[in-house]
């Protein structure tokens, strides 16, 4: 079996997995440019006083602490930020209490389907490095097919 052979069997086996890779990853790069991917971030009220406390939000919002997989403060942007394990977003600002914004995020899912992680261990270990192997592969037989061959 010569290079030329090996370079396209290696490329039929690796067109989805690192399909996915690069179209998930393109979208990612663009997350900051469409809300369906990720919520803009809503700058709360300047003022001085006491923030409102993680306990006292969750209280709020009557939601079960269980269901927060972050919270996240940004002093510069005065935001805070839950994170649902449902993919919902809840932006407030920290000093009222008051919701900003109330949204989908789906970084995660893309993040998840970026690396593999969504179809668990053998999709993230299984699939994905076995192909980032391919893809070497590829990569070194390509350039050893463009290397002129000799005359014998």
């Amino acid at each position: 079996m010569n290079i030329r052979n090996i370079h396209r069997k290696i490329s039929l086996y690796l067109v989805i997995p690192i399909g996915v890779i690069l179209l998930s990853g393109i979208v990612l790069q663009l997350r900051n440019q469409f809300e369906w991917i990720q919520p803009a971030l809503i700058q709360g009220e300047a003022g001085n006083g006491s923030l409102i406390g993680p306990i006292e939000i969750i209280q709020q919002l009557k939601i079960s602490k269980t269901d927060v997989d972050q919270i996240i403060y940004k002093p510069a942007k005065n935001n805070v930020s839950l994170r649902l394990k449902s993919g919902e977003e809840i932006q407030l600002d920290p000093k009222s209490g008051k919701v900003l914004k109330r949204a989908i995020r789906r970084t995660n899912l893309l993040i998840d389907i970026h690396q593999g992680s969504i179809i668990g261990p053998l999709g993230q270990y299984g699939v994905y490095i076995v192909s980032g192997l391919g893809l070497l592969l590829l990569y070194l037989s390509g350039i050893s097919l463009l290397v002129p061959k000799r005359k014998k």
